[in-house]
């Protein structure tokens, strides 16, 4: 009579861990959904902060001859290093109302464009039916109230 009470608890124990397993396996996916959303709102937040800022110095210094240089830079710096994370992060400055002309050509209340675009890649396994990869684009419109 022993023999069939440990056959019976080495049976359960078995299925127990399978059940652990399958328990397991879904809650870690979904805790790990939370942190990878998470993060692709940590760094879209980022980024339209970083498009902000650019377009501001943008603005302010839309005489210069180097501030399509500069801009670009201060947008990368204003993302703290985490623009690897939108690989590759192109950043595109231009006067809005003619998009291939120079921007120390533009005029008091022209407005100003910084756009940035970049594609993030999640780091964690992802659910079905969902893209593993998102383009993010920001975009910020300032208008030049004086050169």
């Amino acid at each position: 009579m022993t023999t069939q009470r440990h056959d019976r608890a080495t049976a359960r124990r078995g299925a127990t861990t399978v059940e652990v397993a399958v328990v397991l396996s879904v809650a870690l996916l979904f805790l790990f959904s939370i942190f990878e959303y998470g993060r692709y709102v940590l760094i879209e937040n980022l980024l339209i902060n970083a498009v902000r800022d650019g377009c501001r110095y943008a603005l302010v210094h839309c005489q210069d001859t180097t501030v399509v240089a500069d801009t670009q830079a201060v947008v990368t710096a204003k993302m703290c290093g985490l623009q690897n994370q939108l690989n590759p992060l192109t950043i595109t400055v231009f006067p809005t109302n003619s998009p291939s002309s120079a921007l120390n050509t533009t005029n008091p209340d022209d407005p100003i464009t910084v756009q940035a675009t970049g594609t993030f890649r999640a780091l964690f396994p992802q659910m079905p039916y969902l893209p593993s990869t998102f383009t993010m684009k920001s975009a910020s419109v300032m208008t030049s109230e004086g050169n």
